[in-house]
């Protein structure tokens, strides 16, 4: 791959043409006209990447190759994932899409270089990519999603209790900066977070093996975690979800409610089982981190967006979560980086009660309902 990243570095710049050149790459772009030619890998798929081992294949695209073929006959068989036909040059197969869009994903490259790799022009490679982020879109419906019957609600309950003894845990909910760059035709003023930097809050709902069950992705950041919950699809359906026996369990900066546990205040005065409580509810609530983390550590394009509309970042992140889904499906685990950790801390988000000075009835009395709750859970633990 030395010799990949060298032509990648040297790839905007000119250069003369030599006839060994012309054996390994295509360099015609009927684009750039007869005075400039862009130089482009020629049958990198076939002769690369089809001659990888298990393990190359992995390093470079970040999930096993029968993950890769798995995703590659479901888009196939959709009505997305289509080769242009007719006059000119011939389209891109399927497989070929779905690889230069998981390259991408993986690692931090331009469209420039991913088009270099899969010789492809940029125009080609964008409209590719809408086809793709559609696709995802369209299934994600059916992978990420809480489970339907009571039994698949006890089963991700039982799950949970295996950590730290905590009842009737449906999920983990928080929130996650992702960066991206100033949006087209918006105020950027309104995607400035408590760290000054552009980005967008992913909420997220997982389960015990840090698969996602709900996202809700496209919020700017300056909006608090609290008021994103409260007016995402969630908020409305979760209490029919929870059915009064499940429950959420999310940080500080969610409401108090009977279908969503948040830890005790600590205000100095805070005895044995409140602390108990606390811990256990912390070290069950840390799986929903873990899954973002391990979603910025095989997407690295998710450190920082580089798209010009919100509804792209938004699709985009939404392929990735349904990504990330469809590995832990199939046992592909990766491990955390410490760059995505630094990152992850670098942008931590201030966690805060959210409990309002003067509360209407109705918050007021669901409040109460989330407190008797969390105090019998906690009575519990003794």
């Amino acid at each position: 791959m030395e010799f990949i990243e060298m032509l990648l570095s040297s790839s905007s710049s000119s250069s003369d043409d030599d006839s060994d050149t012309e054996i390994l790459f295509s360099n015609l772009d009927s684009s750039d006209g007869p005075q400039r030619k862009k130089i482009r890998i020629y049958n990198f798929v076939e002769d690369f990447v089809d001659n990888y081992s298990d393990e190359q294949f992995r390093q470079q695209f970040r999930l096993k190759r029968c993950t890769a073929e798995f995703i590659i006959d479901k888009y196939k068989s959709s009505t997305f994932g289509h080769v242009n036909e007719g006059k000119g040059r011939k389209g891109i197969t399927p497989k070929n899409q779905i690889l230069a869009f998981l390259w991408f994903s993986a690692n931090k490259n331009s469209y420039r270089e991913v088009c270099t790799l899969f010789d492809m022009a940029e125009s080609t490679f964008c409209n590719h990519l809408n086809s793709i982020l559609d696709f995802f879109y369209d299934i994600s419906k059916h992978i990420i999603k809480f489970p339907e019957t009571e039994d698949g609600k006890e089963r991700v309950a039982a799950n949970f209790k295996k950590i730290s003894k905590f009842d009737n845990v449906l999920g983990c909910i928080d929130g996650s900066y992702v960066s991206i760059r100033k949006p087209a035709k918006k105020i950027k003023s309104t995607y400035v977070n408590r760290h000054d930097m552009l980005s967008i809050t992913l909420q997220g709902v997982c389960d015990a093996n840090k698969s996602f069950m709900d996202i809700c992705v496209g919020s700017p950041s300056k909006i608090h975690d609290s008021r994103i919950f409260t007016l995402s699809p969630l908020s409305d359906d979760l209490p029919q979800i929870c059915h009064q026996k499940f429950h959420l369990l999310g940080d500080a900066a969610y409401p108090l409610r009977e279908y969503l546990l948040t830890p005790y205040r600590n205000d100095g005065r805070m005895n044995q089982k409140k602390r108990k409580y606390n811990l256990k509810h912390a070290q069950t609530r840390v799986l929903i981190e873990n899954a973002f983390g391990l979603l910025k550590t095989r997407f690295r394009q998710l450190m920082r967006l580089d798209f010009f509309f919100v509804e792209r970042m938004c699709k985009f992140v939404t392929a990735c979560c349904v990504l990330h889904n469809i590995c832990i499906s199939f046992n592909d685990n990766i491990e955390v980086d410490a760059e995505t950790t630094q990152h992850e801390n670098n942008h931590a988000r201030d966690v805060t009660d959210v409990a309002p000075n003067n509360p209407d009835i109705r918050n007021a009395a669901l409040r109460r309902l989330g407190e008797i709750k969390r105090n019998n859970i906690a009575d519990s633990f003794q």
